[in-house]
């Protein structure tokens, strides 16, 4: 009888397990038809993006160049705002089923996005509303451990402390410029073609407002030191300080949220994060220097 019971147990055991991927496989199906409209506008607007930006390389007018380029940001605008409604309806997705690992994997997939940046509470919410079964999985506490590098990383958070030796050897602390100096911290790397044309930009904008208490602090995601100097020094990019990440100090990459470059963060001299983009385009940079504007030349 026993030998029996232990049987019904691993039965029951088995068919709720069956159950659970079934269901999950089920919203996974849900899923895919609620993306069908956002995935077709999405693969419209970067087919557009990908013939403007064929255009781009080989025009040689350059007022046509330019108009092209505004072109570009505007396709870049509706691509991320149709990014931002798919997002909003995964929320409302994810929260209708607090028990579905699929609908945590959906949340997930969108937590280090640009588009998600400016929805940390709804992330809170929406995560909390799932059950303890799935908060409490392997791939809940992922989930909980992203949140909170996000919490820290976000705007209006005091910026994660470190303390790393630069391309000089001299110990550099972001607690070095409190009460002194505004931070521009650039995530960057030699093998980055867009990280590296956002250069002179960057260069442009150090020679500006330098004087009036702006610092920049290059993180390098390399693999060589070696390029990461080669690269500085083509670059002419040596007035402001330099990291390279290695095994012992990336934890600089994890507390900053890092997942993809460039990224860039600014912080004021209060250490508190007042500005974040990631990824390139002319929308981040205009922003960024409108930013800086307001707080040099209002000063």
């Amino acid at each position: 009888m026993k030998i029996l019971n232990l049987f019904f147990i691993g039965l029951l055991v088995s068919i709720s397990s069956l159950a659970s991927a079934q269901s999950d496989a089920e919203i996974e199906k849900m899923i895919v038809e609620l993306h069908k409209p956002t995935k077709k506008i999405s693969d419209s607007i970067g087919k557009l993006m990908q013939e403007t930006k064929s255009k781009i390389e080989t025009e040689i007018d350059s007022v046509v160049k330019e108009n092209l380029k505004l072109r570009s940001d505007t396709l870049f605008n509706a691509f991320d705002d149709n990014a931002i409604n798919e997002l909003k309806q995964d929320f409302v997705f994810a929260k209708k089923y607090p028990n579905s690992l699929a609908a945590l994997k959906l949340l997930r997939r969108h937590v280090n996005r640009f588009i998600g940046m400016n929805f940390y509470d709804t992330y809170v919410e929406v995560f909390q509303n799932f059950s303890p079964e799935i908060r409490n999985s392997e791939k809940g506490k992922e989930m909980a451990q992203n949140l909170q590098y996000f919490k820290q990383s976000k705007v209006g958070s005091t910026a994660p402390s470190f303390s790393l030796v630069d391309s000089n050897g001299k110990t550099i602390s972001i607690d070095d410029f409190k009460g002194k100096q505004y931070v521009l911290i650039d995530f960057w790397a030699s093998w980055c073609g867009p990280c590296r044309e956002e250069l002179p930009y960057i260069k442009e904008l150090y020679k500006k407002y330098h004087q009036q208490g702006f610092e920049i602090i290059s993180v390098a995601k390399d693999d060589k030191q070696d390029l990461w100097k080669k690269a500085i020094e083509k670059e002419q990019i040596e007035s402001w300080r330099h990291i390279f990440t290695s095994e012992d100090n990336k934890n600089i990459i994890k507390n900053y949220n890092v997942n993809g470059i460039p990224h860039k963060v600014l912080i004021d001299k209060n250490g508190i994060i007042i500005g974040k983009w990631k990824g390139s385009g002319e929308n981040n940079k205009h922003d960024l220097q409108q930013l800086l504007k307001s707080i040099f030349e209002a000063e």
